[in-house]
């Protein structure tokens, strides 16, 4: 029993010596005391390099960005193909060359291009043919001699014959060769090959050929766009389209080239939205810079304005926010030092509306205080002197 009894008085000694040591300990740590502002003289602001500036109200205006790639337009860009089939024989051009409409790019030789004007000259020989029997015929008809129908299938021969004619001819003037110059076939020359030439002027992107192989008229034998005249296809988001209309000049940045943005005017904006991006295109019209090779497929990427914002919204510089455990806080305050001779400024927390590069709008939970200014530069110098009036650690721990 006495033992028990012993037991239970040293738990209580050793209570009463615990709850000592805690009121001794707590007595003996400082006290942290909680504050939301700093009280500074202007010296020591300007010695801590801290800007102070009123609050604005202008609109922000911001730049949104939209991706897309560069196309050519359908009359500036040309896929060279042979009216006839042939063997490539001589190539005047490299790929990347300038070209100019007309310019010689290659020849071809081919054996369908001398039955073709052979074929044209016996065309001719036919009309020369039936021009003298349906006059011979027209003659006797006139005398009552010859028989009408003798004359209608001598006029039908030298009709047809005319129709096959004119028909050779115009294959003829496709492959750039003079019908004229077979006027008398005594003298005529067969020419074996066909001259391909640019049909626009532009740099040559593709060039697929080698000397001596056969191309049909289904071969590609060459791509050339003009890039003083191109559009980029840019992808709009639902969110953004209210940012974008037809005639809106927007500029274009050359995202993974070193060329000079440029300015563009959208042409049109599609009215259908892409099933698997989710996205509506706009289509942009811009010119390249004087030695910029810009090309078909090349990624850009649209700079586009938004002025947006409420108007009369409060606006400070981006540099003045703090951000803090997801939350954006501002130090303001009066532009007037108190009787001390010191500037008390706030840590007020903020909302963040619109944003650019240089400026943020902010909602202040209860509304802008009057006549306040707002730290635009080194407001974590200013977090640090909060923290030690409130006896924190400057580490945050």
């Amino acid at each position: 029993m006495n033992r028990f009894i012993c037991y239970i008085l040293c738990g209580i000694a050793l209570l009463f010596t615990a709850c000592t040591d805690s009121k001794e300990k707590a007595a003996t740590e400082p006290e942290i005391r909680q504050v939301d502002f700093v009280e500074l003289t202007p010296q020591e602001l300007k010695t801590m390099e801290i800007q102070l500036t009123a609050p604005g109200t202008q609109p922000i205006v911001s730049n949104i960005y939209l991706n897309g790639k560069v196309t050519s337009l359908p009359n500036l860009s040309a896929s060279v193909s042979s009216n006839i089939e042939g063997k490539v024989e001589k190539v005047f051009v490299t790929k990347g060359s300038l070209v100019r409409k007309g310019q010689p790019l290659m020849v071809l030789s081919s054996m369908q291009l001398i039955e073709l004007q052979n074929e044209y000259l016996a065309a001719k020989s036919e009309i020369d043919f039936y021009a003298v029997e349906f006059r011979r015929q027209e003659e006797l008809l006139k005398n009552n001699v010859g028989a009408l129908a003798d004359f209608q299938v001598t006029e039908a021969k030298y009709n047809a014959a005319i129709s096959r004619e004119k028909a050779l001819r115009a294959k003829l003037q496709l492959l750039d060769i003079d019908a004229d110059q077979f006027k008398n076939p005594k003298i005529s020359v067969i020419t074996p090959s066909v001259t391909i030439k640019s049909p626009i002027d532009g740099y040559i992107t593709e060039l697929p050929v080698t000397i001596g192989m056969l191309a049909s008229v289904q071969t590609k034998l060459a791509e050339i766009v003009d890039n003083n005249q191109l559009y980029a296809e840019i992808f709009v988001y639902e969110k953004d389209l209210d940012l974008i209309t037809e005639g809106q000049e927007v500029e274009i940045d050359f995202i993974n080239s070193a060329f000079e943005n440029v300015m563009g005017k959208v042409m049109s904006i599609s009215r259908a939205i892409n099933t698997e991006t989710r996205a509506i295109t706009a289509f942009v019209q811009f010119s390249a810079r004087k030695g910029d090779l810009v090309l078909p497929g090349m990624n850009v990427r649209a700079v586009v304005l938004n002025k947006e914002g409420t108007k009369g919204a409060v606006t400070v510089p981006v540099s003045a926010l703090m951000k803090e455990d997801d939350q954006t806080y501002v130090f303001a305050g009066e532009n007037k030092p108190n009787p001390q001779g010191k500037l008390k400024i706030v840590k007020y927390k903020v909302e963040v509306g619109s944003t650019s590069d240089t400026l943020a709008e902010i909602i202040f939970p209860n509304g802008t205080p009057p006549n306040i200014v707002v730290a635009k530069s080194n407001v974590m110098v200013l977090e640090t002197q909060r923290r030690q009036m409130s006896g924190m650690n400057v580490g945050g721990e």
